[in-house]
């Protein structure tokens, strides 16, 4: 539920105490052709799962005929005698001109960098972002740059998301593998994200619904079992920069959303970052017992992207100062040889693929499309009056969410 209405930049003691009492006083008496979970028009959520749209393992789809990417030490060392390795490891944590994943313009494409060969791999979901069944060598869509659409497993045909092909082949990224368990940021309060309807009038067909994406400002609660638990209060947080506002509609309990620009504040191994989604859209499943279920997509901007998932070289302090190379060249680098893959190597196959946002003077896409399965449960969203962005998040953490 979102309580927009009843609260409106609260102190955060009286938000999460005695206002919320009276808000779970006030759920327990819906109106009358409503679900609980709605009141007066009005639903909030927090985002409880979340991992890329990708496929079936690679030796099973057949994705990756020339197999997969190189592990990035073996990339990066080749044979090397053990002293020099250590050496040359010792100088990219203390230059960033010698460190592939803070220069990886410099490093040049990898030629042992594997991506997804054509379009046969079916997808486990996803959306068509531009339109239409797109070809690597037909016309592209206006606003996008020539490229090969997937297919999804129940025969949807056009699915945008050219960042599994740049990361298919990747071990890491496999089902089952550890970059899809980014969930866990969440669930510490890394980050997050809430949304929020208002002018609900039916579940099942409405043809104008607001929607309302907001970074949380808050760790998720979990019941003893480690499970999030439903209806639990979080505040959005209030920099504009990280709030967006998207008309809606539910057609056979489907929501969905226009498309609009996001951007979550995040922290990966102490480094603040911030994750954008250009033309951001949701299309979910509305169910019975209030959680939303389906897919956040869009346009992931190429160098921030690279930046926040790869190569760290944005990343920040808490006071907003730019860390020490030391600090983002161990994340980037243990990143990738944990993962399988070298920094180089997917900073070109990201520009090698952008499909979306061209730009005017060089007609070269500056975006990928980026898919995600997501799951809500509902919760009370708040408008509590909350500080900076980075101030949110290392607050969550100080309340006891550990660090990942």
């Amino acid at each position: 539920m979102r309580l927009s209405s009843l609260i409106r930049y609260a102190p955060a003691a009286f938000a999460f105490c005695g206002l919320a009492l009276f808000a779970f006083e006030r759920a327990s008496t819906p109106a009358e052709g409503q679900s609980n979970f709605i009141q007066d028009g009005e639903a909030g959520f927090v985002v409880s799962d979340i991992s890329f749209v990708f496929s079936g393992d690679a030796s099973e789809t057949g994705a990756c005929p020339q197999g997969l990417s190189q592990n990035a030490l073996a990339n990066l060392f080749g044979r090397e005698a053990e002293p020099e390795q250590q050496q040359r490891f010792r100088e990219m944590l203390a230059d960033a001109e010698l460190n592939p994943c803070l220069n990886p313009q410099s490093a040049g494409p990898d030629p042992d960098f594997r991506t997804v060969a054509g379009h046969s791999a079916p997808l486990t979901g996803g959306i068509d972002l531009d339109g239409q069944d797109s070809r690597a060598n037909g016309r592209a869509a206006p606003g996008t740059c020539a490229h090969e659409d997937f297919r999804a497993a129940n025969g949807s045909r056009g699915i945008d998301n050219q960042f599994f092909r740049v990361m298919g082949c990747t071990n890491g990224y496999q089902p089952g593998g550890q970059a899809n368990g980014f969930a866990i940021e969440m669930l510490t309060g890394a980050w997050g994200i809430l949304i929020a309807l208002e002018g609900v009038d039916d579940l099942r067909n409405d043809d104008e619904v607001q929607v309302g994406i907001y970074a949380n400002a808050d760790p998720i609660q979990l019941s003893p079992a480690r499970e999030p638990v439903a209806s639990a209060t979080y505040a959005a947080i209030q920099d504009p920069r990280f709030r967006a506002t998207a008309r809606g509609r539910i057609v056979d309990g489907v929501l969905s959303t226009d498309p609009v620009d996001v951007r979550f504040p995040s922290i990966t191994n102490g480094l603040y970052l911030e994750r954008p989604l250009r033309d951001a859209r949701l299309r979910m499943n509305v169910g019975s017992d209030g959680a939303l279920e389906g897919i956040l997509a869009g346009y992931a901007p190429v160098e921030e992207l690279y930046d926040f998932t790869f190569g760290y070289r944005d990343g920040a302090t808490a006071a907003g100062e730019l860390a020490p190379v030391r600090a983002r060249a161990i994340t980037g680098l243990g990143r990738a040889a944990t993962l399988g893959y070298s920094c180089n190597g997917v900073y070109h196959a990201l520009l090698e693929n952008a499909d979306g946002h061209p730009d005017p003077a060089t007609g070269r896409c500056t975006s990928i499309s980026t898919q995600y399965h997501i799951r809500a449960i509902p919760a009370f969203v708040i408008e509590a009056e909350t500080s900076s962005a980075n101030d949110d998040l290392e607050q969550s953490r100080s309340d006891g969410a550990p660090s990942y």
